[in-house]
Order: C-alpha cells, then sequence, then structure tokens
C-alpha cells in the first residue's frame, strides 16, 4: 500500500505569486534539515499552479504538493519534539496563508494507470454529490467507477500515470472534499489537449454523475520542486 499526504496550497498575503515558487521551495529545504521527515518519504513533488484560460480551472490556489510513504506514520509528522513543531509552524506561516493541517489530506493511493510521474500534473480535488453518503460515494469512485476511468485512460493521447486517492479521514472544514484524482503528462500542451478535448475531458464528464463539480477543484500544474531530485 502506498500512502499520500497531499494538500492545495495558497500562499501568504506577504509572498508574490512571482515569488512563490522560489518561497515555496525554501520552506522544502527548511524542513529538510528534520530527518524525521525525509528519511520515511520515498518521492515529494512541489506542483505549481500554471495560469491557463481552460474552463474550469482553479486560479484560487497557488500550488499542491503530494508526496508518497508506505505508511501513514511517515507523513502525519509523528516523532516530532514540540519545539521542533513550533519551528516549522512558523516556517509554515512565513509561506502559506494558513498552517498546513487546515489543507492537507492524507490518503490511500489506488493506481488506475500505474506509470511515471511527469513534468505536468492536473489534480481534481472532488466532492461528491449531496445525494450520496461517504460510503455511497466511496464504492462508486473506487467500484464502477474506477473501471471506466481505467479504459478512458489507457489512450495514446491519456496521461502518464492516473490514481485515485481516497482520504483516510472525513472532509475537511475548510477544503470538504471526498477525493483526490491526478493525472500525470509529459508536458503543459499534452495536460491541455486531455483537458479539452481528450481523456480529462471524458472523465469529467463521467465524474458528473456522482461529484459536485462547481464545489470540487481543478489544478493545471507544472513540477517546480522534487525529492529525490533525481
Amino acid at each position: 500500500m502506498t500512502c499520500k499526504l497531499i494538500y492545495l496550497a495558497r500562499r501568504a498575503v506577504t509572498v508574490s505569486r512571482e515569488d512563490w515558487p522560489r518561497t515555496w521551495r525554501s520552506h522544502a529545504v527548511f524542513a529538510s534539515q528534520f530527518p524525521v521527515l525525509e528519511a520515511k518519504i520515498d518521492w515529494m513533488r512541489y506542483c505549481n499552479r500554471i495560469n491557463s484560460d481552460l474552463p474550469d480551472i482553479s486560479s484560487a490556489h497557488d500550488g499542491v504538493a503530494v508526496a508518497a510513504s508506505p505508511s501513514l506514520a511517515g507523513l502525519n509528522g509523528a516523532g516530532f519534539a514540540d519545539a521542533e513543531r513550533a519551528l516549522i509552524d512558523a516556517d509554515e506561516l512565513r509561506v502559506f496563508d494558513m498552517l498546513t493541517p487546515n489543507f492537507t489530506y492524507f490518503c490511500d493511493e489506488q493506481p488506475i494507470l500505474n506509470g511515471p510521474l511527469g513534468e505536468v500534473a492536473v489534480f481534481m480535488f472532488l466532492a461528491r454529490q449531496p445525494r450520496l453518503t461517504h460510503a455511497e460515494w466511496d464504492a462508486m469512485w473506487c467500484g464502477e467507477h474506477a473501471d471506466v476511468a481505467r479504459n478512458i485512460v489507457a489512450t495514446q493521447d491519456g496521461p502518464t500515470r492516473y490514481v485515485q486517492n481516497l482520504p483516510l479521514h472525513d472532509p475537511l472544514p475548510l477544503f470538504p472534499f471526498d477525493g483526490i484524482a491526478e493525472a500525470w503528462f509529459a508536458s503543459a500542451d499534452d495536460a491541455a489537449a486531455a483537458l479539452m478535448s481528450g481523456p480529462l475531458a471524458r472523465l469529467r464528464s463521467e465524474l458528473a454523475r456522482f461529484c459536485d463539480l462547481r464545489q470540487s477543484v481543478t489544478m493545471l500544474t507544472g513540477v517546480c520542486h522534487r525529492w529525490p531530485k533525481n
């Protein structure tokens, strides 16, 4: 099993959009001084928002971070001393508009197309339709929809990798999502084509059957920081 940490970030008011990628990367450098983090993470990507005129692509957030680990304990900050946690919190407020626990999801990954990470990723933070319970939505997304998605993304113009991330906890009050999908591409042009008339356009039509797309967030992003570096 692969556990994931995924967060949907907004920059602090003191950080300009132009300075955001550099400032965000500096937070990763700061956090790397705490061995408890990197020792338990298999890989991590900071994905900066790509500005786009495509319909239904969010510009309300600045980036998405995603990290993978064999266990939840490798991601949830267990093992920090109180003084270390205070230092991390202070640096988070230098970079973000609030502390990361307010917008961080811990998930179980369900691969649909188990290929390589690319340089560009489309993240879909999905909210269920109100008529569905959590259990009903989970069953639909991980069951019937997963089979449909597998056929949609397995095309020549599809992503290099597509996974569904099922949260291991209730939706967050300020970011109330029920699932997070991530699609990886070699380039922004490939991702844009998939969103306009390719597999991601077809996926969004399928998701509309049981997701409230008006309350969902779709982000087009490019990798601006990675660990390991290779």
